[in-house]
């Protein structure tokens, strides 16, 4: 009895201690390919996974060594990711062979007419035509998943999958090998570095349960698919920017978001299975690039020729917020459509109030109706005073179409979604759940006023259904992130903008449109609005270049969107950001013209060795390059070989500190276009700067020759008492036997007082 009371005590208080231990966390371990001139695959281990074993066999329980390694990279990074201790990481930390060790961080995810509004046709003369749809291309998307029975994910005729693909689809919950056909090649999921919540909607299999991936993937490679519309609103014919293309969906994102050590495991085996374009519309704050994870895993994925295209972020207006700004990477900002869905305020008093919506209002008559309106501040809505009224809520806090579902609950008969100070003009429709409309901030203003001036305010909500062309567009997206890079300025981010506001595509069955658990509707697509739904439609644009020129390097492929993007909308005045001409830290060189980007007549060209060197002219150490490149580099001896370096980026960016006035940087030009090509310079000098480039006509003899320049840029401006300030301009290279084929490359300029 004594030795059982004893042995009651022992396993109590072994308890009690494990309730008191710090939880296990995820680290990603980075490690040396070749640490000491050893090869891990010699006789002493029988693979690089045993290899990255041996290092937790040394830091942690023999036991429970293999339990805690979560995945062992190998084409994306060297290393792996494991469950770890505080004393645990420290003993890890100190063995030979360890580069750098990183807690695992959670990031965020940031048509049936896009492709029209971006001059795609079936045409013979056009660019689908030109790049055969896509065909050959394999699009990698790193997101939620796939729903595989959406009509855009149809194989019918495509052609066979590529020899080259050696990807799979993984078998998981509701999910098999059936669910993969000639356009869904593959599709896997990565879940060790977060576990998918207990709910009956988290597949736990590629399956998507949220609907951002499916929305994506048909956006970058969906099939065409006739009569498409969200409930009325939108129809047309649905299509992917790159309609032939195949996609593999590799789903690293879940409830709770998207860790890296996942993301990190999907670029890893997208190398391994043959992608050619990688999408990854996720992204957090902006990061030093040896902390990055997407930029080392997107820095290796360039290294085998596959082009990274991401997401810039949400988080605009504010100046520095972009994110995912490696330079080896297509960052990608939103911009707007010139498609409305109008849902007027009729207010009692007689006014209008321009609004927008996607509630299928038409399929309705009685939402028509006048209702007596109330305001509802952020988190009051008793019951007794919005019963049966059109309510006003603020937008914040929580979502758009959210706010809908509580007032509808709350026994509201409709709503207006008022923009703050915040959102501005912003309009980002929503298909609620109710009779609703979003308006703007001036418009919002308006409606407070006459709420305030009378005692009996009504309105009622007049639905237009879908309009086309009477906007200007495209325009800067609101909410889309700003530059300068706040890692690496010396680099112009973002680089181009693409649709990205009120993107009509593909839907999961299991969800109602608003992606609610209470919408019962169904629907085979939705609308939904971000960088994330830019990020796709260049992905797509991506695979039809790499379609037409498969020989082409990920530079040569980013450098043909970025020299060929238009700064004009499609009313020939300047692309505006809000009531102002949008500026590069907005756009970047411009909206993506797909049309121009197959053929640009010249590229800039990039080798990852350049890539390197530009590491070493920014001050990474030896052992910060090492993390991000596995190069060994050697600054002093690049930097002594490469005098007078400048990355052969398509964009110019220059930064005079105090005491700067002179800057000189060389660029190159490859001709990819016809023989016996002549271009001419055009430049307009940023404000406050003389600009001098050498020479000024560049002759290309052949095709694939390489010319250089040199511009030499000389401050005028006297440093101010302002940390910051900015000008920009641009240099354009004019064919001069056609003048339609410009190289243009946008050119901003930063005097920074430290």
């Amino acid at each position: 009895m004594e030795a059982k009371v004893v042995t009651f005590l022992h396993v109590l208080f072994s308890c009690l201690l494990c309730l008191h231990a710090k939880p296990l966390q995820t680290y990603i371990v980075q490690l040396h390919p070749h640490p000491h001139g050893f090869t891990p695959t010699s006789s002493a281990f029988p693979s690089k996974f045993h290899w990255h074993l041996s290092f937790l066999e040394q830091s942690v329980s023999a036991d429970d060594s293999s339990t805690r390694l979560l995945y062992s990279y190998t084409s994306a990074m060297e290393g792996f990711a494991a469950q770890l201790s505080d004393s645990e990481l420290d003993l890890l930390k100190k063995l030979p062979g360890v580069v750098a060790v990183r807690p695992d961080t959670r990031l965020q995810l940031h048509t049936t007419y896009s492709y029209k509004f971006m001059g795609l046709t079936p045409a013979r003369e056009d660019a689908w035509y030109q790049s055969g749809f896509g065909h050959g291309t394999i699009i990698g998307v790193l997101d939620t998943g796939v729903w595989p029975e959406s009509p855009s994910f149809n194989d019918r005729g495509m052609p066979p999958v590529p020899g080259k693909w050696k990807g799979i689809c993984q078998q998981g919950q509701d999910f098999d090998s059936s669910n993969c056909n000639r356009k869904l090649i593959g599709a896997r999921f990565f879940t060790k570095g977060h576990t998918p919540a207990n709910t009956i909607q988290e597949y736990a299999s590629p399956r998507d349960s949220h609907g951002h991936g499916t929305h994506t993937s048909s956006t970058a490679g969906g099939a065409s698919v006739p009569k498409a519309s969200v409930l009325g609103n939108g129809g047309g014919v649905a299509r992917g920017m790159a309609p032939g293309a195949h996609i593999a969906v590799y789903k690293v994102c879940w409830t709770n978001g998207c860790y890296s050590s996942d993301i990190l495991a999907a670029m890893d085996t997208a190398i391994r299975d043959g992608v050619d374009v990688l999408s990854l519309s996720i992204g957090g704050f902006p990061l030093p690039l040896f902390a990055d994870s997407i930029a080392i895993g997107s820095f290796r994925a360039v290294e085998h020729g596959i082009s990274v295209v991401c997401a810039a972020g949400n988080s605009g207006p504010l100046q520095y917020s972009v994110a995912n700004e490696a330079p080896w990477i297509a960052t990608i900002g939103a911009s707007t459509l010139d498609r409305e869905f109008p849902a007027i305020v009729q207010l009692g008093n007689g006014e209008f109030l321009s609004g927008e919506s996607m509630f299928p209002g038409n399929e309705f008559p009685s939402t028509t109706k006048e209702f007596e309106l109330v305001y509802a501040p952020a988190g009051s809505l008793p019951k007794v005073k919005i019963q049966g009224k059109m309510v006003v809520c603020d937008r914040g806090v929580n979502g758009r179409a959210e706010k809908g579902q509580v007032v509808k609950q709350s026994g509201g008969a409709a709503m207006i979604l008022a923009n703050t100070a915040i959102n501005m003009e912003e309009d980002s429709v929503d298909v609620h759940v109710l009779p609703a409309t979003l308006v703007g901030f001036t418009e919002s203003l308006r409606l407070k006023a006459y709420i305030n001036s009378t005692r009996n305010p009504r309105a009622r909500i007049v639905f237009g259904g879908t309009v086309i062309g009477k906007s200007r567009a495209p325009a800067v997206a609101q909410f889309s992130a700003r530059g300068p890079s706040f890692t690496n300025p010396s680099v112009l981010k973002p680089d181009v903008i693409a649709p990205g506001v009120n993107i009509i595509a593909a839907w999961p069955q299991n969800l109602g449109p608003t992606g609610l658990p209470e919408d019962s509707r169904r629907v085979n697509f939705t609308v939904m609005s971000g960088t994330s739904m830019a990020c796709p439609h260049v992905s797509g644009i991506a695979a039809l270049i790499r379609s037409a020129h498969p020989k082409w390097s990920p530079a040569a492929v980013k450098s043909a969107m970025l020299t060929t993007a238009d700064v004009t909308d499609h009313s020939g005045n300047p692309i505006m950001d809000g009531d102002k001409p949008a500026g590069v830290f907005a756009m970047g060189a411009g909206h993506v013209n797909p049309q121009r980007a197959i053929y640009p007549g010249l590229i800039y060209d990039i080798k990852p060795e350049d890539y390197v060197t530009h590491l070493c002219t920014l001050g990474y150490t030896r052992s910060e390059i090492f993390t991000i490149t596995h190069r060994n580099a050697s600054c002093s001896e690049l930097l002594k070989m490469n005098k007078g370096f400048s990355l052969n980026y398509p964009s110019i960016s220059v930064i005079f500190r105090q005491g700067t006035r002179r800057k000189m940087m060389r660029r190159k030009l490859t001709n990819v276009g016809r023989p016996n090509s002549i271009y001419s310079v055009e430049l307009k000098a940023p404000e406050g700067v003389k600009v001098r480039v050498k020479p000024t006509k560049l002759h290309f003899k052949q095709r694939n020759q390489v010319l250089s320049y040199r511009l030499w840029f000389i401050s005028r401006k006297r440093m101010t008492r302002e940390k910051l300030s900015f000008a920009e301009g641009h240099l354009t290279w004019i064919n001069s036997q056609n003048h339609l084929t410009r190289i243009r490359s946008p050119i901003s300029v930063t005097w920074k007082r430290k």
